[in-house]
């Protein structure tokens, strides 16, 4: 998959335990996605773990070209228990990385929001700390442009949350959501 990629980007911090952002362009698409997942597994510039294949195989389904990643928790981990146990699983810049996305998604009509953190993104309240914060961009959004699609998801968990990209199928449709 390395190949396919136009461009590729990636922002980690210097003692390498925080990715703030990872995006990749995927077709010369001039539409553009933001995921929001839980946290970073170990997707970098060379190395794509199972959800961030996931992830782009959906993207070019929907005829995404450029593809970011950024998650409510910045600690990268393959293990999301290890959240749980570090002293700052959210990292020092990761609100202002989520926050820098937000408003280039409520400013750019030619780029989408989708949320698939699951149900683990309950953990010091930030999916519904985030949740707010999509909330309020989507209004600025809505103020922009006309007919704006809003956040989009596959589906929600059992639980009410935005359900992980690996528990769904790669022909997923994505899906405007009025409520997170």
């Amino acid at each position: 998959m390395k190949n396919l990629f136009l461009e590729r980007n990636c922002l980690i911090s210097e003692n390498k335990l925080y990715r703030w952002s990872l995006s990749y362009e995927i077709s010369k698409s001039t539409k553009q996605i933001i995921f929001i997942g839980l946290n970073p597994s170990l997707s970098d510039l060379v190395f794509l773990d199972n959800t961030t294949k996931k992830i782009i195989k959906i993207s070019k389904k929907h005829n995404y070209g450029k593809v970011r990643l950024i998650n409510l928790f910045a600690l990268i981990s393959s293990n999301p228990k290890k959240l749980v146990n570090h002293q700052n699983p959210v990292g020092y810049l990761n609100d202002a990385y989520i926050y820098k996305n937000l408003k280039y998604w409520s400013e750019n009509k030619n780029c989408d929001l989708w949320l698939g953190w699951g149900n683990n993104g309950k953990f010091l309240n930030r999916n519904k700390k985030i949740s707010k914060r999509i909330m309020r961009f989507n209004s600025i959004r809505k103020n922009n442009f006309d007919n704006s699609l809003g956040p989009l998801l596959i589906k929600k968990t059992i639980k009410d949350n935005p359900i992980h990209p690996l528990y769904c199928s790669d022909n997923s449709i994505l899906k405007a959501v009025k409520t997170i």
